[in-house]
């Protein structure tokens, strides 16, 4: 079922924009007919290794490269809705600074090292959710790889949100429209969880 404003118009999530980067078929099956995503076993695994994530975060001296004696606070699985751009999105943990400084962290558990574009675009459509929630001006954000207990910060510039905010409306009207997108590349269809719908199509 599609999110919609209290006017009706159309929210997306920050992790449909991940999906429409990643494969804009993919997204066209899930939002526009709705397809089911059946739950993947990596995501089954992912809830376990978030929840120990959790768990080992004030364990330790250093959070995310920051002295602990840096950080005001931790917020889990914050939701923000922000029905003027019709953007909605659950960051993983903000990280709240003493500085004032906000941080977005998202826990990807992937045996894949190397951050690919559509991680950037869903990092940068919460780091324009902060903005907004927050009154601030987010710069940067993180992935915990947590297989690799690695953390990767990336810089996001408000050049990324400003191209993220004119993208919003082509994620929007693909999902809105019934014309079917082309497929992707190959290499990304092995680990689709709609591929067996989108096959037929090919």
């Amino acid at each position: 079922m599609r999110a919609s404003t209290s006017d009706g118009r159309l929210i997306i999530s920050a992790w449909d924009i991940s999906q429409y980067y990643y494969c804009k078929r993919k997204v066209y099956f899930l939002k526009t007919l709705g397809v089911p995503a059946p739950p993947k076993r990596k995501m089954e695994y992912g809830k376990k290794v978030d929840e120990n994530e959790k768990r080992k975060v004030m364990n330790r001296q250093t959070i995310y490269g920051y002295d602990k004696s840096e950080v005001e606070e931790i917020i889990e699985k914050l939701h923000i809705i922000d029905e003027e751009l019709g953007l909605e999105g659950e960051i993983d943990q903000t990280i709240i600074l003493k500085s004032g400084e906000i941080i977005p962290v998202d826990i990807k558990y992937t045996d894949q090292t190397k951050i690919q574009k559509h991680h950037k675009k869903q990092l940068t459509a919460y780091a324009i959710l902060l903005d907004k929630h927050y009154n601030t001006n987010v710069k940067k954000a993180i992935i915990r790889l947590a297989k690799q207990r690695k953390d990767i910060e990336i810089t996001i510039t408000w050049q990324d949100k400003e191209n993220l905010i004119k993208e919003l409306k082509n994620i929007k009207n693909l999902i809105q429209k019934e014309e079917i997108p082309g497929p992707t590349t190959p290499t990304k269809c092995k680990y689709c969880e709609v591929r067996k719908y989108c096959q037929a199509y090919k």
